[in-house]
């Protein structure tokens, strides 16, 4: 008798285990369902970004390229121009809207990774060189959008006189007009 508990025993543990060994089994599938699940939906946030910023790279692209293009046609009327009044900086500005139209053509023929590519290369080789661009180019952008008039639905005084102030402008109050 001894030996049939022993037995029935043993079967009885084999099968506890196979039953918890099925209800892992159930629950490592949900978790497999859960992660893969996961997994894609990280995937697709990975691939929207990056077409997102693929787009974002290749707007910016082309305003770099309208901006540089303009800017280099506007040197070389200015160069033409000066070429007719007979200035000896006539041919260094026709070098510079030169250089530019190349540039142009160079951002129009290249694709955006490889622009960041060929930029952080440089950027390595050159890191004094980079920042020192960087700064310069942050200095201008800043003089630049400073320059720039101020949106059309600005500020304007409260007493109906419609008077513009910028925001470094106080407006005077009716108190100290008087005066």
């Amino acid at each position: 008798m001894g030996n049939s508990m022993e037995i029935t025993g043993s079967q009885t543990s084999q099968e506890n285990s196979g039953a918890q060994g099925g209800a892992t089994g159930m629950g490592q599938g949900t978790n497999d369902s859960g992660s893969a699940q996961a997994g894609s939906l990280i995937d697709k946030a990975k691939s929207t970004a990056q077409d997102r910023v693929r787009s974002a790279a290749v707007n910016g692209k082309t305003q770099a390229v309208e901006m540089v293009g303009g800017l280099a046609q506007s040197l070389l009327l200015a160069g033409q121009q000066l070429q007719d009044q007979q200035s000896p900086a006539a041919r260094i500005v026709e070098q510079a809207a030169d250089r530019l139209d190349r540039v142009t053509r160079y951002l129009e023929n290249t694709e955006p990774e490889q622009l960041i590519e060929r930029t952080e290369s440089w950027a390595r080789q050159n890191p004094a060189l980079f920042i020192g661009a960087a700064f310069i180019v942050g200095a201008l952008g800043a003089r630049f959008l400073k320059s720039s008039p101020p949106a059309t639905g600005g500020n304007y005084s409260g007493d109906g006189s419609g008077a513009r102030f910028s925001d470094r402008e106080v407006p005077r109050t009716t108190s100290v007009e008087a005066l």
